[in-house]
């Protein structure tokens, strides 16, 4: 008797602790910053042209990114209308990336072109680059730059490259943000600034936060 009774009592132990791990794992999901960012429910590359389509209520938006002549070009567009136009001189598509993430129940789009992306060579111009984020603004229904580089403080103007997309310090507290800083984008790049955007809908606004 007392060798059957053990065998059941460990299973009922063993039930109960796996009912409290999967109970705690079910309150505290993982969070990781490449969740702020929307993945496209399709994509198509080309030489010169990358588009990215976005699932939005029963409708679609793209965004593409297009190399013409010295200019990428960002544009978006609500089925066959054009809503949304920006560019900014780079040689190359591989210096314009773009994406979309939720702020406070909102859909935004964001938009990096830079004209170096690595290390400066000896001899090269120094580099420069623009970001935006996009979105329809619940006021007026009418597409609009919400956030433009171009107005922020810049402390290295003279040589720099600039990013806006997730960024996260801890796995609870990923968050939108744009960054300024001499080879930016390589493996020991530093941000010289980072800023980060919080979009609040009662105002219409993003706020920001020096970091």
């Amino acid at each position: 008797m007392k060798n059957k009774r053990i065998p059941l009592l460990f299973l009922l132990v063993l039930v109960a602790i796996l009912g409290v791990s999967t109970s705690v794992s079910a309150v505290r999901p993982p969070v990781s910053g490449a969740q702020l960012i929307l993945k496209p429910v399709r994509t198509e590359q080309g030489k010169d042209v990358r588009r990215s389509y976005y699932q939005v209520g029963t409708g679609e938006i793209k965004a593409t990114l297009a190399q013409m002549g010295t200019q990428i070009h960002f544009t978006l567009w609500e089925g066959k209308q054009n809503v949304f136009h920006f560019s900014a001189p780079a040689s190359r598509l591989g210096l314009g990336s773009s994406g979309a993430f939720m702020s406070d129940g909102h859909l935004f789009f964001y938009c990096n072109i830079n004209t170096r992306t690595g290390w400066r060579p000896p001899g090269a111009p120094p580099a420069s680059g623009r970001a935006v984020i996009v979105g329809k603004s619940p006021v007026d229904g009418v597409w609009r730059i919400y956030v433009d580089s171009s107005d922020y403080y810049n402390p290295v103007p003279d040589d720099f490259q600039v990013y806006i997309g997730s960024v996260q310090h801890s796995a609870d507290h990923p968050y939108i943000a744009l960054a300024f800083g001499r080879e930016l984008y390589t493996d020991t790049g530093r941000p010289a600034v980072r800023y980060r955007l919080d979009y609040h809908a009662d105002t219409d606004q993003f706020t920001y936060e020096e970091e």
